[in-house]
């Protein structure tokens, strides 16, 4: 997407404020232009207020109204004059509560603000503010909005629908906008909600992006220790800035203000992203459609809608949730039909910001400030690529690369090229995350819901063919992985591992290795490599379930040796019972072990095998390599099997 389309996107939401601080602020801050002379006498409750040519700079962006009228208000010449003059005394804050009126009209307002030498321009129409008390609007309105780039470059555009705000507060507004705060300062409502319907935005490329509608509710505030003013600009104008003190100064600048802001809620409807390719895209550029019917976000668990934060400096968790995710490009379709991000905070890139504000970051440790993750889960997924080199739908006939195509080349995917077109659905799917430590989770359940995807009879590509051969046409696998790092025990614990396969089985493993100290999470490669030299086995335990897979392959089998299944099972069966204590000592327990794996081959059923280390530290690494034969390992081990 286009830095215009973010642009703009951003200015959806907030571009209705800049209407209601214009709508109250204009009267509250900018000397009459140009305009008729006011009545000298006091006007009545119900007098209307016309003033022309009104012209308001606020830093960087200037706002400017042909006409502006205050209808039913009270307002005298000289109070009207008090709260237009910008060098008044008084601070914006108590000027803007001495605002009021039944409405305030302003036909067409123009809203500049420079951007890269090139001026923005959003020109809004028919904006209304009702019920006007003490510089808090009931209820603010707009009819729509144009947006243009003006100055050299390349063209962009965009256009809004109707906007709207409610109990919109502009004296808390302006000193947020024009007080300093601090930490400990009090957070402030600007608004109870804001909705802007139908927006559209063209970029340079031909991409056009389209909101069919946005709603916030809850924007809340906390006075900075610098001005948010001051702040934005400076981070407008320190944008790209390379020297050191600079960047960190915006790294500081940056914290203070996302620490002060918050919000209730937020839910877009009806996205869509076209993007036609062509010269003005770039060479090779093809169409790329997307659409998302729904993204949401709040709060989450005790975190207080519109609070932010839950205390000074900890902001509260938030829920993301994406609805009816399409995408149609030439590397292939996508369909997702829900995802959900939970437990979201900004705490640890508020910390990151801090601490950049202080000196450079070193690069290793730039994960340990990426936004705080719980959970995340996956509603129905659907992808559908095409072969590797293979051409976009409506291009020549598949199957007849160009030359030095990527079907050709030296970096082509043999799986992909040998199993041409790719497509796999999820039923659903989670991760669960927890115990963070230095930005990785320590504790983690991952929970896979019908993995499915078909498997082509003619395929060649590895493990895929194989399953072709036994018959299978497709694939539906589940699974969970389950696993926690202990820090004092200085263990990784295996809870579950779990694979499961519709007409194939069931394979459980659950064990615990030892040796796993913090330095397996060091951000350096080389220290967390040497640190897993340094693990050990303790336990493992194993259960295999057969679902089919099982005797499939042994059908195959006997077909190929002219056999029939029940002789080869036998002939496994013996080979088992007599083979494995061969192999393993012929201890007493890998004379059980081979019994136990001989009555699953000739009645396929449940099998199940413990091992633990005799020694409390386990195995290493060191004493897997050094042993002189499988039968030495075997006799360190404690091991248990059941067949059923």
């Amino acid at each position: 997407m286009t830095r215009s389309l973010t642009t703009g996107v951003a200015r959806a939401a907030l571009g209705v404020v800049a209407c209601a601080t214009l709508a109250a602020a204009l009267p509250a801050a900018v000397p009459l232009l140009a305009g008729p002379a006011l009545a000298q006498q006091p006007p009545a409750p119900t007098a209307t207020v016309a003033l022309d040519a009104v012209v308001l700079p606020l830093g960087p962006v200037t706002l400017k109204a042909p006409t502006l009228e205050l209808r039913g208000t009270a307002l005298s010449r000289d109070e009207a004059r008090a709260i237009l003059d910008p060098a008044g005394p008084a601070p914006w804050r108590t000027r803007l509560e001495r605002l009021s009126a039944r409405e305030i009209v302003i036909p067409v307002l123009r809203v500049e603000q420079p951007a890269g030498g090139r001026v923005q321009v959003a020109v809004y129409h028919d904006v209304v503010a009702r019920d006007v008390t003490a510089g808090r609007i009931g209820i603010l309105e707009a009819g729509g909005a144009t947006l243009t780039v003006e100055g050299p470059g390349p063209d962009a555009a965009g256009a809004y629908g109707r906007l709207s705000a409610r109990e919109l507060d502009l004296p808390g507004l302006a000193r947020l906008l024009t007080e300093p705060g601090g930490p400990d300062a009090a957070p402030i409502r600007v608004y109870a909600g804001v909705t802007a319907e139908d927006i559209a935005l063209t970029g340079p490329d031909g991409a056009a992006f389209r909101i069919a509608r946005i709603d916030a509710r809850d924007l809340t505030g906390r006075p900075t220790t610098i001005p948010w003013g001051e702040t934005v600009r400076a981070l407008a104008e320190g944008a790209g800035r390379k020297d050191a003190p600079e960047r960190s100064r915006m790294a500081g600048l940056a914290a203070d203000l996302i620490d002060g802001l918050g919000i209730g809620g937020l839910e877009i409807s009806g996205l869509t992203l076209a993007s036609p390719g062509g010269p003005a895209a770039g060479p090779g550029a093809k169409p790329v459609l997307a659409s998302l019917a729904r993204l949401t976000y709040g709060p989450e668990g005790e975190a207080k809608p519109g609070a932010g934060n839950t205390a000074a400096g900890q902001p509260g968790l938030g829920e993301m949730r994406a609805e009816g995710l399409a995408v149609e490009a030439p590397a292939g379709r996508v369909a997702l039909k829900g995802l959900t991000l939970s437990g979201l905070s900004l705490k640890p890139v508020l910390e990151g910001l801090r601490r950049a504000a202080a000196g450079p970051l070193d690069p290793a440790e730039m994960r340990r400030y990426a936004p705080a993750l719980a959970r995340i889960a996956v509603e129905s997924l659907d992808v559908d690529l095409p072969a590797q080199g293979s051409p976009a739908q409506g291009s020549p006939v598949q199957g007849s690369p160009t030359p030095g195509s990527p079907a050709q080349g030296p970096g082509a995917d043999p799986l992909r090229q040998a199993s041409g077109p790719l497509r796999f659905a999820l039923r659903g799917g989670s991760l669960a995350m927890s115990e963070v430590r230095d930005g990785v989770p320590t504790a983690s359940r991952l929970t896979i819901d019908g993995l499915t995807g078909a498997v082509p009879p003619d395929t060649t590509a590895p493990l895929l063919s194989d399953l072709a051969g036994l018959g299978y046409t497709g694939l539906d696998l589940s699974g969970t992985v389950d696993a926690r790092w202990d820090e004092a025990a200085r263990e990784l614990t295996f809870k579950d591992v779990t694979l499961t396969g519709k007409d194939m089985g069931t394979a459980r493993i659950t064990g615990t290795i030892g040796g796993i100290g913090k330095e397996v999470f060091d951000p350096e490669p080389m220290v967390s490599s040497l640190a897993l030299l340094g693990a050990s086995a303790k336990s493992l335990a194993l259960t295999l379930e057969n679902g089919g897979l099982f005797q499939r392959f042994v059908d195959q089998q006997a077909k190929a040796q002219s056999l029939k299944p029940e002789e080869l099972q036998r002939e496994y069966g013996t080979a088992a019972m007599l083979g494995i204590p061969a192999v393993l000592g012929g201890s007493p327990s890998a004379k059980a072990l081979g019994q136990a794996v001989s009555r699953f081959v000739v009645k396929p059923g449940r099998l199940s095998v413990s091992a633990a280390a005799k020694d409390p530290a386990g195995l290493g690494l060191i004493d897997f390599s050094t042993a002189p034969s499988p039968g030495k390992i075997f006799d360190r081990l404690t091991v248990t099997a059941t067949a059923e």
